[in-house]
This record gives structure tokens, C-alpha cells and sequence, in this order.
């Protein structure tokens, strides 16, 4: 009962729970891994070794049914400050990342440079 009320509860915090799809994406041999949900907040998550992880809160920046992007919060704590986006690509099975100060308000997953390759699975 508990994990139903879990589920539910988790859907709800989705939007539109029906419509919404969540993307997840995991670096191969590194301990990163991107959450994103369509119209909604993203995080990503990097591993320090030690069991813990920082995590950067995004927002959707980007979408177009094969790549998937998350511009950082601002007023959110960063994981590094120079961040600016998080792309996950499931066709090209990668997380890239759009540097802050790399070109003048980047945008597009083509401005983004690749951080890992991964495996990316929509939910």
C-alpha cells in the first residue's frame, strides 16, 4: 500500500501524469546519471565516490522527441557553475553539456559538448 501511495504521489508531482514521459539517462563508466521530465524539472546527478552525489536541478530547455535538454535553476545550489544545460541524445546514446560563456546564450543541443556516453531510456 505504502509503494502505491509512493507511485501515486510521484505521478501526481508529474505534469500532466498521463502525457508526461521521463527520460533517464546513465553515463557508461562514470557515476552520472540525467533525469528529465518532459514539461517539467530535471536533475542531474553526479557521484563522489563515496555514496554520496551533488545534484543540479534543471528545467527543460529543449525537446524534439530524440534529444532531451535541462537548463540550470539559478537559484538552485550548482553542481559546477560553469553548467549551463544538460542534453540527453537516445538515438545517439549520450549526455552532453552546454557550457556557460561557451556562445552567447546557447540553446540548441548542437552547441553542446559530449560528456559520456550512456544509455538513455524513456519512461
Amino acid at each position: 500500500m505504502r509503494r502505491f501511495l509512493f507511485v501515486a504521489a510521484l505521478l501526481a508531482l508529474m505534469p500532466s501524469a498521463a502525457n508526461a514521459a521521463a527520460w533517464i539517462a546513465v553515463c557508461h563508466g562514470l557515476d552520472v546519471q540525467y533525469a528529465q521530465t518532459i514539461g517539467g524539472t530535471g536533475y542531474f546527478h553526479i557521484g563522489q565516490g563515496d555514496g554520496s552525489y551533488q545534484t543540479q536541478r534543471v528545467s527543460q530547455s529543449f525537446y524534439d522527441g530524440t534529444t532531451v535538454c535541462g537548463a540550470a535553476v539559478p537559484n538552485a545550489p550548482q553542481v559546477q557553475e560553469a553548467i549551463a544545460q544538460v542534453c540527453a541524445d537516445k538515438a545517439k546514446k549520450t549526455v552532453s553539456i552546454i557550457y556557460k560563456g561557451e556562445k552567447k546564450n546557447p540553446k540548441l543541443p548542437d552547441d553542446a559538448q559530449l560528456y559520456c556516453s550512456a544509455t538513455v531510456t524513456v519512461h
